[in-house]
């Protein structure tokens, strides 16, 4: 009878410790609130000038050059690469919304945004070095 009277006792003064931690939220050992989440919006981009867009033969589609954007036109969609996320837009200028990775079209899923530099970059050297007499693809869009 002694001994449960004594664990009784010891289960109140228990209770009675860890009531004002628990009423002020400061409990040894708890888990802290969750971080807020983070909306990403769509990249706010300006254009000025419609960008000169070449077509390196080992990519296949046009890549944006003389512009500090990595922006790709194909399937007459553009797409821009910002903040490593893919965007799209109907013209160079936006406005842009997401494009998830899985439905980017394979042509340009199948090359990593480094390669797209790389290769964007070796055909825009060729590019300046023939000046006219360049043979390759090349396009700047309507400014509209």
């Amino acid at each position: 009878m002694r001994t449960s009277f004594v664990v009784s006792i010891a289960a109140v003064l228990l209770m009675a410790s860890t009531a004002p931690a628990a009423a002020t939220g400061d409990v040894t050992g708890s888990v802290p609130p969750p971080q807020p989440a983070v909306a990403v919006g769509p990249p706010n981009v300006v254009i000025p000038n419609p960008p000169l867009f070449i077509t390196p033969p080992r990519l296949g589609f046009y890549a944006g050059v003389e512009t500090p954007y990595d922006i790709i036109f194909a399937y007459d969609t553009y797409y821009l690469y910002w903040g490593n996320s893919w965007y799209r837009a109907a013209s160079y200028k936006g406005p842009w919304t997401i494009a998830h990775h899985d439905s980017l079209p394979p042509i340009i899923r199948k090359y990593r945004i480094e390669s797209i530099r790389q290769f964007r970059d070796l055909e825009y050297r060729t590019f300046l070095k023939e000046k006219n007499h360049y043979r390759g693809r090349s396009f700047r869009p309507d400014k509209r």
